[in-house]
Order: C-alpha cells, then sequence, then structure tokens
C-alpha cells in the first residue's frame, strides 16, 4: 500500500477544516467555483480511468450496480443534507452544542466511499494519482462546509478537532479497505464493487456541476472552472 498517499488523502479534509475554524466568513462565490473546478476534475477522472477500468468487456450487471451506487448517494444526502457539495444552510434545523451524528456519519461514509477505488488502482500509476488529486481537490470544500457548519453550532475547538480528524482517515480506510478486499476477489469479481462506487462518483459530481446554475444555464466562470478541472484531470490522465 502506498503510505504517502495516505497521508495525502488526509491533507485535502484537514486543510477545508483549518480555513473553516481560520476563516470569520465565507466567500460563497469562490468555494461555489472551486466546487466546479472539483466536479469537473472528478467527472472527467470517472470517464476517463474508473469507467474503461471497471467495463473493459459488456457485463449489464455492472450497469446496474452502477445505478445503485447512484441512487446510494441520493440516499445519504438525506442525512448529509448536501454538504459534501458545499452546502451551509442548514444549521438553523440543529441544535446548539451538539454534534449532528446523521450528517457526520453519512459524510464518513460518503469519504470512505471516495477512498475504495484507491485501493484498487494502486498497480495503475496514472489512473490512481488522477484520482488521488480529484478525491483531495473534492474534499476540501466537503470539509470546509461540514466544519463550518458545526462551528456554527457553538462546538468547542476540540470537538470540531476530532469531527475534522475522523472525517480525514475515512478516505484512507477505504482505500486501505478495498486493498485488502482485493487480495480475496479476483478482479472481475472486485469491479462489481467498483461499479458502484462509479455511480455515487458519478452523482456527486454530477450534481456538483448542475445545482445552484441559474436557469440550468452555467456562468461564464463556472463553465471555466469545470473545464478546467475537465483539462487538468485529463492532462494528467494523458502524461
Amino acid at each position: 500500500m502506498n503510505y504517502l498517499a495516505l497521508i495525502l488523502l488526509m491533507f485535502g479534509p484537514l486543510t477545508g477544516a483549518y480555513f473553516a475554524l481560520k476563516s470569520a466568513s465565507v466567500n460563497q462565490k469562490t468555494l461555489k467555483l472551486f466546487l466546479s473546478f472539483a466536479g469537473g476534475y472528478l467527472l472527467a477522472v470517472t470517464f476517463l480511468n474508473l469507467i474503461p477500468e471497471v467495463f473493459s468487456s459488456y457485463n449489464h450487471y455492472k450497469g446496474i450496480l452502477v445505478l445503485v451506487g447512484f441512487f446510494f448517494q441520493i440516499f445519504l444526502e438525506r442525512f448529509s443534507e448536501g454538504i459534501e457539495h458545499g452546502h451551509m444552510h442548514l444549521h438553523h434545523k440543529l441544535k446548539k452544542q451538539v454534534v449532528p451524528v446523521g450528517i457526520v456519519l453519512s459524510l464518513s461514509i460518503h469519504s470512505y466511499t471516495e477512498g475504495i477505488p484507491l485501493g484498487a488502482l494502486i498497480d495503475n500509476d496514472k489512473s490512481f494519482y488522477s484520482l488521488l488529486i480529484g478525491i483531495i481537490i473534492h474534499e476540501i470544500p466537503a470539509s470546509f462546509a461540514l466544519i463550518t457548519i458545526l462551528k456554527s453550532l457553538n462546538l468547542s475547538v476540540k470537538q470540531l478537532s476530532f469531527v475534522a480528524i475522523v472525517y480525514a482517515i475515512m478516505s484512507p480506510m477505504g482505500a486501505i479497505s478495498s486493498n485488502i478486499i482485493e487480495m480475496y476477489l479476483n478482479q472481475d469479481s472486485f469491479n462489481y464493487f467498483m461499479a458502484f462506487v462509479i455511480g455515487t462518483f458519478l452523482h456527486i459530481s454530477t450534481t456538483i456541476l448542475f445545482e445552484n446554475s441559474e436557469h440550468h444555464i452555467f456562468s461564464k466562470q463556472k463553465l471555466f472552472s469545470v473545464l478546467a478541472g475537465v483539462c487538468v484531470a485529463a492532462a494528467i490522465s494523458l502524461i
């Protein structure tokens, strides 16, 4: 297992948490543009790396699992309230000084799922590092939004730091788990598992891209951010 990669996986969540703890205000426009870049990047990695890896031959059962993963992510968002997409408008629904376990748990599952493909792609340098960068980029605003909301509940710095650390280790745990599981499954069997993850990635990336677009039209800045994310992912995949 690439232990440096596991450490780097924690960099995104911890960076987002740090800025959330230190910031007095949030620039929503900048956050949305950063999310758009991350969404474009993640979508490109899914199409350029994960889908070719899993669907090298026709198998409709894998297609079914993509759909299952897609709708599983929708189910998770019933509890996370879309924080993984940078949403920060639900704190009025939460009790002060109480850690919202449902939100933290669902986001942790989301982060764990993101780390799963890395364990399978450890021997594919291009796909592995493309996805690693994509997860790090996406986790910065996701963690920022989570800690910003928890911060508004008047939680202590100790509590916020604990949640940030727990959240940060979830993607590495997903990568380690999939690496272990892959040892006991042949590649084709493991690809069924990966198809499920592709479904979750498709939902995450497309939701980031298309939500908050007025009249379903991208602004020039958002379009540029999305295309920049796609181009960077493509460049890394083709190098």
